[in-house]
This record gives structure tokens, sequence and C-alpha cells, in this order.
């Protein structure tokens, strides 16, 4: 009896000591915290089985954008837009926030307050030479990454050359418009009117529509506006009525950028994301829908916008000899 016993007090110790040893121990023992790549701590959300986690799962990205309409609208209608770059990304999350202008958002992007802006035509130069700005992509908009200005006059005015506008009322779109006024300003200063003293009258009616309607109905002899907005009249048997005097070259559409101190990985990332996203699938359709008439986005080139510092420099040695 004594020797059984003996033998059943030794296997209980094995036991014990094999179950010690498969991690049986102190079942409040933690690990130490994970970071990643930003020194933050990372995500604890458990990735989808078979993927690993992603390193960003505990960053927070910021979006910067000019309000385009009132703020209410401007979540709304980018919120499938954010959300699908969170999902995309693997990051925490993806958020909005607006500037009151494009100087203010650069101001952020160089700060590294934010990490995405999506700009305008004009800011592309700035963007393009500061070292802290990366491009990345710029949207299709109508089936093309471009667009053009032009210069309108009923065919009857017996207005046939830029030169002739010479002491003729004008009608321009307004001094932030790209097609509307900008560019179509500088075919003028090409052509040798100054535009601030050989006209005389101008004015600005705020749409590429009214100076349609109104260069039509004789109000002014001539006008700027985009190539298409000749469309937005009414009658359309009307527009044989309008010749178009001047055409600028193309202007590409507006980069969407990154600060180059985000991770390379994340940079790549985030372009990658955007040149998926197009109207083309049911879920990009649902997501672009709301941002004023993307389609998709295509790589933007720092070459793409050689015309539009041309312009800058035109304008900019104009203003200095009427100063």
């Amino acid at each position: 009896m004594g020797k059984n016993f003996a033998v059943f007090i030794i296997f209980v110790t094995l036991i014990s000591a094999m179950t010690l040893g498969c991690g049986g121990g102190d079942a409040t023992a933690k690990k130490p915290t994970e970071q990643n790549s930003q020194g933050t701590p990372a995500s604890t959300a458990k990735p989808a089985e078979g993927e690993p986690a992603s390193p960003y799962a505990n960053t927070v990205l910021k979006l910067g954008r000019i309000p385009f309409t009132n703020s209410s609208s401007m979540v709304q209608k980018h919120n499938k837009f954010l959300e699908y770059l969170t999902q995309k990304l693997g990051v925490k999350q993806t958020r909005l926030q607006t500037a009151s202008d494009y100087s203010g958002i650069m101001n952020l992007l160089v700060k590294g307050e934010i990490d995405i802006a999506w700009l305008a035509t004009m800011t592309s130069v700035e963007a393009r030479n500061n070292p802290e700005i990366q491009l990345l992509v710029k949207p299709i908009r109508f089936g093309t990454t471009s667009y053009r200005g032009i210069i309108i006059a009923r065919q009857d005015s017996g207005i046939r050359s830029l030169k002739d506008l010479k002491n003729k009322k004008f009608a321009w779109v307004e001094k932030e418009s790209a097609s509307g006024y900008i560019f179509p300003k500088s075919l003028l200063l090409e052509a040798g009117l100054n535009t601030e003293k050989d006209f005389s009258e101008a004015a600005f009616l705020n749409k590429h529509d009214a100076v349609v309607l109104n260069v039509l109905l004789g109000k002014y002899d001539a006008g700027a506006c985009y190539d298409d907005a000749r469309n937005t009249l009414r009658d359309k048997s009307k527009m044989s009525e309008l010749t178009i005097l001047a055409t600028t070259p193309d202007i590409s559409n507006e980069p969407i950028v990154v600060r180059k101190s985000l991770p390379p990985d994340l940079i790549e990332k985030i372009k990658q994301a955007l040149l998926d996203l197009n109207t083309k699938t049911p879920e990009g359709k649902v997501i672009l829908d709301e941002l004023t008439d993307v389609q998709g986005f295509v790589p933007a080139d720092n070459k793409d916008y050689d015309y539009i510092e041309k312009v800058q420099t035109l304008l900019e040695q104009h203003q200095q000899k009427n100063n």
C-alpha cells in the first residue's frame, strides 16, 4: 500500500509540472504593448481571418479640402469616400478638415496637421514646387482629365479676333474661375490687350451660363467661360449664333497631394486606393456620385502643370506693369 501511494504521489507531481510547462501560469500576465512605425500603440482590433494586421491600424489620416457647399453637406458628400479610404488603407479613421482658402490648406499640409489635400488648379504649381509635398493623382470629369476656357461673341457682331474686342463690353465669370477668368485673361494679354483698360465695360456675372446668355442677348459683346458652357442654353439651336474667338490650351484638372513625411508605403497605398476608385464599379459609383462629377482618378505628373505656371508668370508680369 505504501509503495502504491508513493507511485501515486510521483504521478501527480509529473502531471502538475507538465501543466505549468504548457502555459498554465498566471492568467493575468500581459505582453508588452506593440508599437507601429509611428510610435503609437497598434490597434487591438483583430484582422479578418487570414489577413495580417495593418501597421496603420491606429493611424488617423486627415484630408484637407476647401468647402464647395455648406459644412453639413460637405461632411455628407465625403462620408462614403472617407469610409472607403479608411477600409482600403487599413487605418483607424480618415477625417475631413476644411479651411477657408487654399493657402490655409497648404500651410496645414506643410505643418503636418493634415496628411492629404485636394487642391485647386491654381495651387498646383505651388504644390509641385514644394519639396515637402508630393503630387499623387488628378480626377477624371466628363471623361477627361483637363478642360479649356473659351472667349465667345455673337456671330453677327462683326468681331472676328481678340484685337477686335478693344473698347467693347466684356463679361467674366468670377476672379477665382480658371476657365471663366484666369486663363482666358492670359489669351487677351498675349493678344496685346490690357484687360483693365481696353474694355468699355467689364463685369463679373458669377456663372458660366450667365456669360453665355448675356452674350447671346447682346448685353455684352463678348465673354469668357468654360468650353462646354454653350450647352447650358435651353434652345440648343441658339448655339450656332455664337462664335468662339479663342480657346485656351488644355488645363489639367486639380491635383490631390500628400505630405512627403508620411511613410512611403502609406503614400503608395493612398495613391493606389484612389486609382482603384472609379464609377465603372457599383461601389465606386455610389462613392463618387457625391464628389462633383468625379468619375475616377489618374496619376498626376509635375509636367501636367507647366501651362498653369506659364499663365501665372504672365499674369504676375501684367500686374507688376499695372501697379
